[in-house]
């Protein structure tokens, strides 16, 4: 093993949902007319699920009812050649009712501000798989602050 290699690991839940909640934006896949779409979202993690808004008459607030649906936060940096990925599959639903509603408002604020109505989306994370690259020394230890969590995320609301 050279000085400083990278190594690939796989993560546990715990450790690829902490990383998750630290992205804030991800990528919510669903089924769009029998073909895969990917969105990118604003989200936040409430008692191990995904939530996030969409636009109330939106494709993905279509396509995100009550349906199986995948989800992908990431954080790499390309000059390092470290980082993680963390996924996750689960049911999507719509979230109705009104503390709960209210409870995801102070959660994540509506950041665009542009008065369109919008929906909340909770996905389940009955799957959650992950992956880390990080610099090893010679030892196996981790190398160094490029850590790709060198900072320690928040915790799991």
């Amino acid at each position: 093993m050279s000085e400083h290699a990278v190594m690939k690991r796989p993560l546990g839940r715990h450790e690829a949902l902490e990383l998750m909640a630290s992205a804030g934006v991800g990528r919510v896949v669903v089924s769009e007319g029998a073909l895969p779409a990917v969105h990118l979202v604003a989200f936040a993690l409430d008692r191990e699920c995904v939530v996030f808004r969409a636009p109330t008459d939106s494709p993905l607030a279509k396509a995100a009812l009550d349906t199986v649906v995948a989800f992908q936060a990431d954080r790499i940096d390309r000059a390092a050649q470290t980082g993680w990925t963390s996924t996750v599959t689960g049911h999507a639903s719509r979230v109705r009712d009104a503390s709960a509603v209210a409870h995801l408002d102070r959660l994540l604020p509506d950041i665009d501000g542009d008065g369109a109505e919008t929906v909340w989306i909770r996905v389940t994370t009955e799957f959650v798989t992950g992956l880390v690259a990080e610099r090893r020394d010679h030892t196996g230890r981790p190398a160094g602050p490029d850590l790709p969590y060198a900072r320690k995320p928040p915790p799991v609301a």
